[in-house]
């Protein structure tokens, strides 16, 4: 594996600059709180922060007998359903800001071993798709289900026809070798290991696109990275216990008909948790992005952040320019707490936000926070909100909720998608 190391010198704030334009009132639905006041704060280098990228193509390389896929020529063996996504638990986007948006088929309504998080996009030939993160869910999550030793599935979905949505399921692995490796692999619950890869067992509570290049968060160790020209396909397994390849060179991969192998893997270092990530602008339209964002409780006394990270045209992290950090700030002038998804663009920034209190069914928020602003501004949200992603081509910013049937009694479940002007 080739290593190159990023390492991004401790500088002293800099401040690059700052938005004159007044935010909105708070709107009448929010209260605020006798919460410490904040101090305006603009965009500044990340100081101490270290970025180290390790190569791991010749791990995929190894796959490349059995044929390489892209997505459009995937199976897609699911079907979902633009009907009743606003009549979820929890959903309250107003009429007149609703867009569109799908729920999924009912197993996957209801399933209590996966939960939906990361969420991004991409266009391939004359199709549209969305590409979103599934962990697996443990006893932590919810009593009783024990499925974390199946790491992240990324549901790749046709959305080019919002009547006809269709979508599959695919395993994302890692090379064996890196089940030596705590920060890279998580003993969970027993399974069949085989040969090659194994399991990617991560949260995966944000993904990103850019290019072919597919960046998945990992909470405590940066961001996994994967190559939307690497799928590649696996054979059945009725037991759902098998992954990796087998003695006779037959892949499993607990049943799922593709895997889609990692490529490399960035460790960064004083900017941890990486709850999301999205990519957007720096200062320019042309400076390209990955924002991630911190989720951190009200109880902590951490203040939440977000870290920017310069791709350059093959969309690798670069040491020049370094990364940014912002510190945005809620309607009341307090810290953004609970941060599930961002996306930056110039000088705003947009965060959904859970654990607040609720409002119209639900506890979470989208905040807008402008830099220099005394004040971000609050919208409602739809309830489990999680991971933002923002469609270029039509200016919709699209999110998820996560919470499976039996939580509430009733379907949660759902991706929509908003006009960012409606919120801007």
């Amino acid at each position: 594996m080739n290593i190159h190391m990023y390492c991004i010198a401790a500088m002293a704030a800099t401040t690059l600059f700052a938005c004159a334009k007044q935010t909105q009132p708070i709107p009448a639905e929010e209260s605020t709180t006798n919460n410490t006041a904040r101090v305006p704060v603009e965009n500044s280098i990340a100081a101490n922060v270290t970025v180290t990228y390790t190569d791991e193509s010749s791990f995929v390389n190894t796959l490349s007998s059995y044929g390489y896929k892209t997505p459009d020529q995937l199976s897609l063996n699911r079907v979902g359903t633009s009907s009743g996504y606003t009549s979820v638990y929890g959903f309250n986007i107003p009429a007149a800001n609703q867009v569109k948006g799908f729920k999924w088929n009912d197993g996957d309504e209801g399933t209590t071993e996966w939960r939906p998080q990361g969420i991004t996009g991409f266009t391939w030939g004359s199709k549209n798709y969305l590409l979103i993160t599934w962990y697996g869910v443990g006893s932590d999550d919810i009593a009783g289900v024990n499925n974390q030793q199946k790491g992240v599935r990324v549901c790749l979905v046709d959305i080019t026809s919002m009547s006809n949505i269709t979508y599959r399921h695919i395993l994302l692995v890692q090379n064996k070798a890196n089940m030596l490796n705590s920060a890279l692999y998580k003993a969970t619950n027993p399974y069949t290991q085989l040969d090659s890869y194994a399991p990617v067992t991560i949260h995966a509570g944000g993904i990103a696109c850019y290019g072919s290049k597919v960046y998945v968060a990992d909470t405590k160790l940066g961001i996994r990275v994967f190559d939307l020209t690497k799928f590649v396909s696996a054979a059945g397994d009725d037991t759902e216990t098998r992954c990796g390849e087998e003695t006779d060179g037959t892949l499993k991969a607990f049943n799922y008909a593709y895997i889609l192998p990692q490529t490399g893997y960035y460790k960064i270092t004083n900017a941890s948790p990486f709850s999301c990530i999205e990519t957007g602008t720096g200062a320019t339209a042309s400076d390209i992005m990955l924002w991630t964002g911190q989720y951190i409780e009200a109880t902590e006394t951490t203040v939440p952040k977000v870290f920017g990270f310069h791709l350059n045209a093959s969309g690798q992290i670069v040491t020049s320019p370094a990364p940014e950090v912002i510190t945005p700030i809620d309607n009341d002038n307090t810290n953004v707490n609970g941060i599930q998804g961002v996306y930056r663009a110039g000088t705003k920034t947009f965060m959904s936000t859970t654990g607040n209190s609720s409002y119209e069914g639900s506890t979470a928020r989208l905040t807008r926070y402008n830099d220099g602003a005394a004040a971000g501004v609050r919208y409602r949200w739809p309830h489990g909100a999680e991971d933002l992603y923002y469609e270029q081509s039509t200016g919709y910013l699209w999110n998820l909720t996560e919470y499976e049937t039996v939580k509430y009694g009733t379907d949660n479940r759902c991706v929509f998608a908003v006009r960012i002007s409606d919120y801007d």
